[in-house]
């Protein structure tokens, strides 16, 4: 059972099955904890005072987790990036400028401004229309879900892995009305517990503090999507709940790049890349004369592994799906290695153009210097692509040509990035 908080308001959602109920729609307290701070706090600090902070936090609307250390009623010790991530929602929301998630000198004047009777801001849902918040939203849902829990006989806690897969499998067959909705909300809920772990363990501030950007933009189209399901408008659900995907998406790209699902993602990208591009090569092949009868058969082979990763992709068994598309992968190799195509050439021509791209955009960037132009974080970005492209030449020359390619792809995109900066 996964547990998500939409700011204001708590709701249980059992993404296993597509079966989800409501267990609580609360409105968080404005009272804040009575904190002393004594000291800046930041990420790796320990003490009580940490722990005051969270309780203030949690109980103001800026909850540092839905689940787990740091929850309500779970707040811990330690300053870690998810109690810096509530730190900079409330920072901005006082509008404390940089908002870092530093607490230091001008946070804590706010702070203690607002227990000596300031305007105590907390973080609460927008209200878009006059049902977008408010009781009979509440009792609107609470009726639907608990309706949807009784046709559905929802689980109350988490499946094991075997128990898992049989659950997600019967959902992919269900056709009932809001099936889509359904399972495109599962989807999404998985992604932002994902992103919640990325940005427990990420130490990079401002993709910390982009992925709170996008999960938050998330989180709002979900309980948009919500609200047309519950009154059957499944089609404006789907697309809800599509946007908060692509929201969810771009938060885990932040902090991490989205893990065994995002590797298995983009591995199933190249390698159907690879497949059409052994086809064009057979079929020139065979229009030259020469024998393709083995290659053939490896393609074959190669197009039932990736049918099947699809499958387990699909399952969510993300660490099968990479097995099975790297095995797709060297069944490829095969098929090339059967027609005489087998070669890294195609990669190495990509490194040498990303090189020429580099190139241009350090003189495009001079050019901007000389003119008096600001180039922002241009030539940082420039550095970094840099050194992915060497690290991608390492990786050639180990025969690592998937890793290569995907490092050229990563260097072009940041050389793309710099340039958007003048």
């Amino acid at each position: 059972m996964n547990t998500y908080t939409f700011k204001a308001q708590t709701v249980r959602i059992g993404i296993l099955g597509v079966l989800f109920s409501l267990v609580a729609l609360l409105p968080l307290t404005s009272e804040a904890a009575t904190c002393t701070f004594s000291r800046d706090l930041q990420l790796g600090v320990v003490g009580e005072d940490v722990k005051c902070l969270q309780q203030y936090l949690n109980g103001n609307g800026f909850v540092i987790a839905g689940t787990g250390p740091g929850a309500p009623g779970k707040e811990t010790d330690e300053y870690k990036a998810l109690t810096q991530a509530a730190v900079i929602k409330w920072q901005i929301a006082n509008q404390i400028s940089p908002a870092q998630g530093y607490f230091g000198v001008r946070s804590r004047t706010v702070f203690n401004s607002l227990l000596s009777g300031g305007s105590q801001v907390t973080n609460k849902p927008v209200t878009t229309s006059p049902q977008s918040s408010g009781n009979a939203l509440i009792d609107q849902l609470q009726a639907r879900l608990a309706e949807l829990q009784k046709q559905n006989n929802a689980v109350t806690k988490k499946p094991a892995p075997a128990e898992d897969k049989k659950i997600v499998k019967a959902a992919k067959s269900d056709t009932s009305a809001g099936a889509d909705a359904r399972k495109l909300l599962a989807e999404v809920l998985e992604m932002l517990d994902e992103v919640e772990e990325g940005i427990d363990d990420s130490d990079d501030t401002a993709g910390v503090k982009a992925a709170l950007g996008y999960k938050e933009d998330a989180e709002e189209e979900i309980f948009k999507g919500l609200r047309f399901y519950v009154s059957e408008q499944y089609s404006k659900a789907d697309s809800r709940f599509e946007d908060a995907l692509e929201w969810a998406q771009k938060a885990l790209d932040e902090v991490g790049g989205g893990g065994e699902r995002g590797e298995a993602s983009d591995l199933l990208e190249e390698v159907e890349e690879k497949i059409d591009e052994v086809k064009d090569l057979i079929d020139e092949a065979d229009a030259d004369g020469k024998e393709t009868r083995e290659a053939e058969e490896y393609l074959d082979e190669a197009e039932d592994l990736f049918a099947d990763a699809e499958d387990a992709l699909d399952d969510k068994d993300y660490s099968e799906a990479i097995d099975l598309l790297e095995e797709a992968e060297d069944v490829l190799d095969d098929a090339l290695d059967a027609i005489g195509k087998r070669g890294g050439s195609d990669v190495e021509d990509m490194l040498d153009d990303a090189r020429d791209d580099l190139d241009d955009a350090r003189d495009d960037v001079d050019e901007a210097l000389d003119d008096g132009k600001r180039v922002g974080d241009a030539e940082d970005l420039l550095d970094e692509a840099e050194d992915l492209l060497d690290d991608a030449e390492d990786a050639l020359d180990d025969g690592d040509d998937r890793d290569a390619k995907k490092l050229i792809k990563d260097a072009l995109d940041l050389i793309d990035e710099a340039l958007d900066e003048f």
